[in-house]
């Protein structure tokens, strides 16, 4: 133990007294009165260190040059100038001062009547070591204001102390904290995350190695200019983009609690962002890492993270994302019943919000460019552009309230073929599985006899869409 934790005496006067000028604040060399009784600081009792899993015990003692006739207590204060002074001059090698915060000592020390010793107990926590494993940790405690007309020996009031942490711990003891999954961490459908009605939330576990301790904090850190480096250098996908940072929430302070071995970083995304980027198909990345402890110490590797969301994550969200389509581009025929283009220009050409029409008032808004109405018998439509799935599942698209003859074709699929002279049938329906946010080429067709005329597009998924006509929004006039 004496290779670990040692004061420096004798030769630390020695040491003070060749690096020191006239104006040194170091120690005070004048030799004490004869007459009077004097205080040396004989620093640590060896065979009493002890350490545990958060802290270390260092005794340390001070001698009188006789028994004490009364009572009295010397005062205790840090003396980080010495150490200092004695690391900068390489008196002390591999050394570092020890944090003031990580260390607790009694403000003074008590000499009861007819003792020649006085003995206190400095706490040193556990972390600082480990955090300069490798190197000496150093602290000093000066001895001052002596009691009852007692004063400090000459040379001898400060208590050096050198903690030679290699010799005290192994690398295996260190408490490391380290963010699992380190490197890149792909976030593909159907792994590390957990859907909510909101969105997606990233679950990153922040590990403690070693024996848990009690409670303390963490902050992680959102490195943002990381992302464009990374994705400029080949290190992630060159379409990773770093998000605004009203687009996600993450957790920048995190809790251990007492005897806990991990604690959770959450990372979430709401649907409409991704939502807003499938066109792009952007994927999401983050660079994080642990940024500050209370307690124990960060892993100089293993602490830091790239998460790389990918696209295919938003097939999990199956809440209705609504386009900004404008309808479907809408041709109309005269005198021809049994094909909707046969070569022939069209009586108009133009754009219809949705496939939603009854006998009144249609098809008389349905005029030329000489502003003549087209005939309610014996004409034909047919419209064209590209649907948008506002959900993920198997869709029914109804021609069953259209008058008279109809054709439905989705993605190039032909879901209806009844061009007839009948009307509003049942079985005018079909079925095809489409995923949610991609455009699909649509086209239907009308026919018109005589008499009554109607014509509905519909579209149903059990279970998550109810019936309904499909709306402008979903609908985009695509050549």
């Amino acid at each position: 133990m004496k290779k670990i934790i040692y004061s420096v005496l004798v030769v630390f006067t020695t040491m003070v007294v060749f690096y020191s000028c006239k104006e040194s604040q170091i120690e005070d060399l004048k030799q004490p009165d004869a007459a009077t009784r004097s205080i040396t600081g004989e620093g640590i009792s060896i065979g009493n260190v002890s350490i545990d899993n958060q802290f270390v015990k260092v005794p340390f003692k001070i001698s009188l040059s006789g028994v004490a006739e009364e009572a009295f207590q010397v005062g205790l204060t840090l003396n980080n100038d010495t150490v200092t002074q004695l690391i900068n001059n390489g008196t002390l090698t591999n050394a570092v001062l020890m944090p003031t915060g990580s260390v607790e000592y009694p403000n003074v020390i008590n000499v009861a009547y007819g003792a020649d010793n006085g003995e206190g107990i400095a706490t040193v926590r556990r972390a600082a070591l480990e955090k300069y494993f490798g190197k000496k940790v150093v602290f000093a405690l000066k001895l001052s204001a002596p009691g009852k007309g007692n004063k400090i020996a000459s040379g001898k009031s400060t208590i050096l102390v050198v903690i030679n942490t290699a010799d005290l711990l192994k690398a295996t003891d260190i408490h490391y904290l380290t963010l699992n999954g380190g490197g890149v961490f792909n976030v593909v459908q159907g792994s590390n995350y957990i859907i909510g009605p909101a969105g997606v939330t990233i679950p990153l576990v922040v590990s403690l190695e070693n024996t848990p301790t009690g409670a303390f904090n963490i902050s992680i850190k959102d490195n943002v200019d990381t992302i464009a480096t990374l994705a400029r250098a080949g290190t992630i996908p060159s379409n990773s983009i770093h998000l605004a940072a009203s687009d996600f929430a993450l957790d920048t302070l995190v809790r251990f609690a007492t005897g806990a071995s991990s604690a959770t970083v959450r990372l979430s995304i709401p649907w409409p962002v991704f939502d807003a980027n499938i066109s792009a198909n952007k994927r999401f990345a983050f660079a994080l890492s642990i940024k500050q402890s209370t307690n124990h110490v960060i892993h100089p590797t293993k602490s830091k993270i790239i998460v790389v969301v990918d696209p295919s994550v938003n097939l999990d969200n199956n809440s209705y994302i609504t386009g900004n389509g404008t309808g479907l581009i809408a041709k109309y025929y005269t005198n021809y019943q049994l094909d909707p283009d046969d070569g022939r220009a069209p009586f108009v050409t133009r754009i219809d919000e949705s496939i939603n029409f009854s006998g009144d008032g249609w098809p008389d808004g349905v005029k030329n460019s000489a502003n003549v109405s087209l005939s309610r018998d014996n004409f034909a439509s047919r419209w064209t552009g590209e649907f948008l799935a506002p959900v993920r599942g198997t869709y029914t698209f109804y021609q069953t309230r259209w008058d008279d003859g109809s054709r439905l074709y989705v993605n190039g699929v032909a879901l209806v073929n009844d061009y007839t002279t009948q009307w509003d049938k049942d079985t005018r329906k079909g079925t095809i599985f489409l995923e949610r946010g991609k455009r699909y080429r649509i086209e239907a067709h009308h026919r018109e006899n005589v008499g009554g005329q109607q014509a509905y597009l519909e579209i149903e998924v059990p279970n998550v869409l109810s019936k309904r006509v499909i709306p402008k929004s979903q609908l985009f006039p695509t050549p």
